[in-house]
């Protein structure tokens, strides 16, 4: 459970359902990183997630099962061919042409439908009152969370090689068992005074990488 605030008004979310019709959030985003707004404030690109009651004291939170990014339009701007939402604002204001104004001031088109009527399984334009607490997560977020997957991904999708590892140094002993101990005692060292060692790597093409962790350089060679 979450509280949220939007002005002097506190909201609390419920955590999101885990059935199966609720995915998880894209881009690895979470609702720590939302926040609520009305509606009238959602910006195009913000995903959003849940909106809350009309109902008077505790409102209660309905999650969307599908967050969506907000295209946010007046209703006369709707680019909605027909859809059930739209049929119903046409109905509700044929029956009284006096609600026609009431339309432009009271609501707002967060989404509209992407296919016209008749198409079966399609979702209707997201119509919601101006003043509405939605939940969403903004578009700036959004949009790094992004690009953050899409570099995770591709780093993935690197293929993976096999590469040997080499430090080497001299030591004076009067056997090899002594300085395999000293040599253990400098490993060691470098982690406890933070003075990593020069490292060469080489990979299964006889490339050789002389790598500075220190200097944080990296030259490449060939043996």
């Amino acid at each position: 459970m979450r509280t949220l605030t939007l002005g002097s008004e506190s909201l609390h979310l419920a955590d999101r359902p885990t059935a199966s019709d609720y995915p998880l959030l894209p881009h690895g985003l979470t609702l720590d990183q939302a926040v609520a707004v009305h509606a009238r404030e959602v910006k195009a690109g913000d995903l959003v997630l849940a909106d809350f009651s009309d109902a008077s004291g505790t409102r209660r939170a309905g999650h969307v099962p599908a967050p969506y990014p907000a295209d946010p339009h007046a209703l006369r701007d709707c680019p909605c061919q027909g859809c059930e939402e739209c049929d119903d604002v046409d109905a509700w204001t044929l029956g009284d042409h006096s609600r026609v104004a009431d339309v432009g001031w009271r609501f707002v088109c967060l989404s509209p439908s992407e296919h016209g009527e008749g198409d079966e399984g399609d979702e209707p334009c997201a119509i919601e009152l101006r003043n509405r607490p939605m939940v969403v997560i903004p578009v700036d977020v959004v949009t790094a969370a992004e690009k953050a997957a899409e570099e995770a991904a591709e780093e993935a999708a690197l293929p993976v090689r096999t590469y040997g590892v080499m430090w080497s140094a001299d030591f004076e002993a009067s056997s090899p068992q002594e300085a395999a101990q000293l040599a253990y005692e400098q490993l060691k060292s470098y982690a406890a005074d933070g003075w990593p060692p020069e490292l060469e790597i080489g990979d299964e093409n006889g490339h050789t990488y002389v790598i500075d962790l220190e200097a944080t350089q990296q030259k490449e060679g060939s043996r």
